[in-house]
């Protein structure tokens, strides 16, 4: 094949939507764009329809015709992506994506669906899993980001034993640099007043266990404050409970952040908090951000969750069983309070993102892959 292979990304959202999947998608068309490979993205768009095409790689936004949360509806979606077939060599898939499915579906040339969780809600999943059946019938490979997000999968016997095991990319130059948010700095120190931070990340929504945070940060003692990055629908909710338990001095809940502020929030901080209590929290790419960084993680022991397959107890950070703010606040203090036990994590966690989540060589595995996958479809 003499010209570069092309690839469709099949997403549902892409920036300025923020999120875990978000960024991989992102990540994933940069390092293989960086290794000759076109990998473009449709998704949906409420101000849509349009084409970006200032990044190296196009991003094909579709206006949707209704919009449930963050959740979207789009014809236009499901046309266009069945449409752009005959322009791409094959497509990468994210799941959960029941539109994508449909688009999927619609599909001739290979498709390789990117498993990131199963749809959450029981009834659409439910709706779903005839035609997601279809898709993995079809399906040259089935990626899995960690040996947990297929095994522990509903369709994990639909899935076989035609899978790739593939981190999620990390790309440590998207990570903001700190010092360029002199009035944010000023305000986290005057926050801080020295004690150690620790930082969440996220969006505020139930499965993210900040409820939890809060009843953990009660139990605190002088040396530790708790820094709350993002917005959501709990927000109303989060702050009146700070409010009302009086949680003003130890929490700070500091809504969506700029880059720059992002940076010297990553900076301040000491350790890295994810105390999510479903499996709706499947990897947590924000564990990655704050492992770079070198912070060690608490997080939480998540059934039929890749969580703790990233952050490894007593490697990378603590690990404790969810739901309890007890165990969470004395593992979050252990830390903090233990210098020695502090280095030898902080040093473990830069070690394993550099080790397992390297984006030139995860980009090297998906472009293997993807040549197989196309070679196999020509023959």
């Amino acid at each position: 094949m003499n010209r570069p292979l092309r690839v469709l990304q099949i997403a549902k959202h892409f920036e300025p939507d923020t999120g875990g999947i978000e960024t991989v998608t992102r990540n994933i068309s940069e390092m293989l764009l960086a290794r000759g490979i076109q990998a473009d993205v449709l998704c949906t768009e409420v101000s849509g329809p349009y084409v970006e095409d200032s990044r190296g790689y196009r991003v094909i936004r579709c206006k949707a015709n209704a919009s449930f949360g963050n959740k979207r509806f789009s014809f236009g979606y499901i046309v266009e992506g069945v449409r752009l077939q005959k322009s791409y060599d094959c497509a990468i898939l994210h799941i959960p994506n029941p539109l994508g499915v449909a688009v999927a579906l619609g599909w001739r040339k290979p498709v390789i669906p990117l498993w990131h969780a199963d749809i959450p809600q029981k009834l659409i999943r439910k709706l779903s899993t005839p035609f997601d059946k279809l898709l993995l019938r079809k399906s040259p490979t089935v990626i899995g980001p960690t040996p947990i997000h297929l095994e522990s999968s509903h369709l994990a016997n639909s899935i076989g034993a035609n899978r790739s095991i593939i981190p999620l990319p990390f790309d440590p130059s998207t990570v903001p640099s700190p010092n360029e948010a002199p009035d944010f700095a000023k305000k986290l120190r005057d926050f801080r007043r020295g004690r150690a931070m620790s930082i969440s990340v996220g969006r505020l929504v139930p499965y993210k266990g900040i409820d939890i945070l809060l009843e953990a940060s009660k139990e605190f003692d002088d040396n530790l404050c708790v820094l709350i990055v993002g917005t959501g629908p709990l927000e109303h909710d989060l702050k009146a409970a700070i409010r009302n338990s009086g949680l003003e001095n130890r929490v700070f809940l500091a809504g969506g952040l700029s880059k720059a502020e992002l940076g010297e929030a990553f900076a301040q901080a000491k350790i890295g908090c994810l105390p999510s209590v479903s499996a709706a929290e499947m990897y947590g790419m924000v564990q990655l951000e704050c492992m770079h960084a070198g912070l060690p993680m608490v997080s939480t022991n998540i059934e039929r969750s890749g969580v703790s397959y990233v952050n490894k107890h007593e490697i990378t950070g603590l690990i404790v069983e969810p739901s309890d703010p007890k165990p969470l606040a004395a593992a979050m203090l252990r830390l903090v309070n233990d210098e020695k036990l502090w280095n030898r994590l902080s040093q473990g966690a830069q070690q394993a993102v550099a080790r397992d989540h390297n984006i030139s060589s995860v980009a090297e595995r998906y472009d293997r892959m993807i040549r197989e996958v196309v070679g196999q479809a020509s023959h």
